[in-house]
Order: structure tokens, then sequence, then C-alpha cells
């Protein structure tokens, strides 16, 4: 039976990136860089250090501006100039400094930035925040996700590292309309706690929103990804297919010892 990957020809990409550039100065760190992201999948996004990927990555995100290139979402050409343009496309990325606000609490972290406000008067001119709404909203987010949490008015400094990262990853599926992006979410994490989120993060995939996961763990990269995108010397240097080539295999090709020429086209995602 052909999948929906293997079809992918016919299909429209969620994102896409055309002949990106990006110079520092000398430096080239986006060299006519292509990128897609197909409907329904985990992109991992994987190369070696000062292989230009974090600068891929935060031009998608709207944190670096492309010299030149194109970047389209829905077929539509996109222009971010900064990452609040990124979100207000539904665009939303998870950075692996566990970027949460310790002293509040779960709900409070899911809606920051985003506060619900009272009904009428109370909202509208003393912008008074409604606990009760955000709490409920919160509750339903979550429990869409299986994520198991006792109260959402639980500080968040009183969470494991992996439920702190898990609160992240639930606050990005419930605003993102269209990607979200996993900057290393499992990178402070132990073993036990790394799975958890990758369970989380294939809930959000699951849910229907694509996810891009940056990632140098290569056994969790394997284990969760439907296709690999490797990222060498500032582009795309191939995007594989884990269930086809061996992991010694994808990291020749991402340290440039085996071309994607050599490969067999079975493995060519």
């Amino acid at each position: 039976m052909t999948t929906l990957l293997e079809k992918k020809t016919d299909i429209q990409p969620v994102m896409e990136a055309r002949a990106l550039f990006k110079r520092y100065g000398q430096v080239t760190a986006i060299d006519g860089a292509d990128f897609e992201l197909l409907p329904g999948e985990i992109l991992a996004v994987i190369g070696d250090n000062g292989a230009g990927k974090s600068s891929l990555i935060k031009a998608l995100a709207g944190a670096v501006v492309p010299d030149a290139g194109e970047i389209f979402l829905g077929g539509r050409p996109v222009s971010f100039r900064s990452p609040i343009d990124a979100r207000r496309e539904g665009i939303e990325t998870v950075y692996q400094d566990l970027a949460v606000a310790p002293a509040m609490t779960i709900a409070e972290n899911l809606f920051l930035g985003r506060e619900l406000l009272r009904p009428g008067f109370l909202g509208k001119l003393l912008r008074i925040v409604d606990k009760k709404k955000m709490n409920e909203e919160a509750t339903a987010h979550m429990q869409g996700l299986q994520f198991a949490i006792k109260s959402m008015s639980q500080a968040v400094e009183t969470l494991s590292g992996g439920q702190r990262q898990g609160v992240a990853v639930a606050r990005s599926a419930a605003f993102a309309r269209h990607v979200v992006i996993m900057d290393e979410p499992t990178a402070a994490l132990g073993v036990r706690e790394g799975n958890m989120v990758l369970d989380l993060i294939r809930k959000v995939r699951d849910s229907g929103l694509p996810v891009i996961l940056i990632s140098h763990n290569m056994p969790h990269v394997f284990e969760i990804a439907d296709r690999i995108h490797v990222h060498r010397m500032g582009k795309r240097a191939a995007v594989l297919n884990p269930k086809k080539i061996s992991m010694a295999d994808t990291v020749s090709v991402m340290t440039g010892a085996l071309k994607a020429s050599e490969l067999s086209p079975e493995v060519l995602a």
C-alpha cells in the first residue's frame, strides 16, 4: 500500500522554503537552503554543529530574516520580520531551555501573553484576568493531549523537568494553527522524561499539527520521525526515510562521508 508520505509529490506542503540565504559578514549561515514540511508528519532536522540548521529554523520561526529566498505557508508566500509575525501565522516554537515561568500556575503559563479577560466592564476597562476560564481551557488542552496533571492551579516550579517541558509543548499545541517547531525538547531531560515528551509530540502530530523537530539525539529521531531532513554546509543535503536507512548511514550523510547521490532511491523520502 502506498503511504501518504510516499505520495508526497501530490501533497501541498504545509510549509516550504526555497533558496534561502543568510549571511553574517563573510560567513554564510544559510546557503540556498530548501525545505518542506508535509501535512501530518514529524520532520526531524539534523546536522552537525555549524551546519546552519539553527539559522534555517530561526528563519522559519521569524527569529532571523533571510537575505534572499522565499517562505511559503500553505502555498502562500509569507514574510516574517519577527517571531510575533510567525505566531500570528499560527507557527509556535518550543525551545530547549524550558521557557516557562516557574512561579506561575500551569494555566497561567499556557496563556502567558494571551491571558483571557473577564467579560464586560471588568475585562475591558479594569483588565481583570478570567482565571476560571483559563483553568477550564487549560484542563481541556491537557486532557486533549492525555497529559496527566492534578491541577491547573499548580505552580510550574513544583513540576519535574519533563512535566515543565510538557507544559511548553501543550502551550504550543493549544495556539498553533499550522506548525509546531520543537528545538531540542528532550536535551535537558533524563530517559524516562524524554520518552514522556516524545509521546506528547506524537499526540501533537496525531491531533493534526505537523511538527518540525530539531534534535541531536539520533535514537529519538529514529523513534519518532516520519522523515529526516539532513542539513549540511548551510543547505539541505538529503531527506531520508528512517524506516529504510540505518542510523550509521544517516550520520555518514550528515558528516559528508556519504553523498545523497550514492544512496539507493528507496531511502530518499
